[in-house]
Formats: C-alpha cells, structure tokens, sequence
C-alpha cells in the first residue's frame, strides 16, 4: 500500500476515537475499494488481506460503537473474518459479529463474507 493510503488509515483511527464516526467513516470506507481486486497470490495479496482486515475491523467498530447499526458492522465483522487474519484480529471480529447480533438480531449467522473479490 502507498503512503496515501497508510496516511489515510492512520487519519481514521484518532477519527473513530474521538467519536467522530462519519468522519471515521468517511476516510476509512474508501480505503477497501483500493484493495480490490484482491491480487491472486503472493506477498501482494497477504499484504491486501491484512490491510483489508484492519479496514474492515475499523469500520465494523465505527459502525457498531458508532453508530449504532448491527447490520452494517456485521458485514465488515464477517469481511475480517473471510480475510485470514491473525488471531488477535479474528477474535476481534467475533467479538464484534456476536455484539452486531445482539443489536440486529436478524442478522445473517453465515460466517462468511460477501464476495469482495
């Protein structure tokens, strides 16, 4: 990832930390969609998939805490969880999911996320 990139995540966090969730949001979301497509193999796309879990928890955090929507969290929770992160970043996002649950009950259960291939 490049610079602007880097700088723009790093931008997103003291955001959502500050509880200045849109603003959180509104530097974090576009961040996924310069991880696509997701390279096939390779250091590149261990590389894209760690960054997309950072991405993906962020939001799924902004969206839960934030602002309040199961639904929307759940689908970043389950990004996180479909791209093969560690294990401190995948019980995060189980946390989250279960937490999302709670909030939307109607939430899907499927542990996978949609195709963001």
């Amino acid at each position: 990832m490049d610079a602007d990139f880097q700088e723009q995540y790093v931008a997103a966090e003291p955001a959502y930390s500050a509880s200045e969730f849109d603003k959180a949001d509104d530097l974090a979301r576009p961040l996924l969609g310069q991880l696509e497509p997701l390279p096939s193999s390779g250091a590149e796309r261990d590389a894209t998939l760690a960054w997309r879990a950072f991405v993906a928890l962020l939001l799924g955090h902004i969206h839960l805490y934030g602002k309040d929507d199961g639904s929307q969290s759940a689908e970043f929770y389950r990004l996180v969880l479909a791209s093969e992160p560690p294990e401190t970043r995948r019980g995060l996002a189980q946390q989250g999911l279960s937490a999302a649950r709670e909030r939307a009950p109607d939430t899907d259960d499927a542990e996978s996320a949609p195709a963001a291939e």
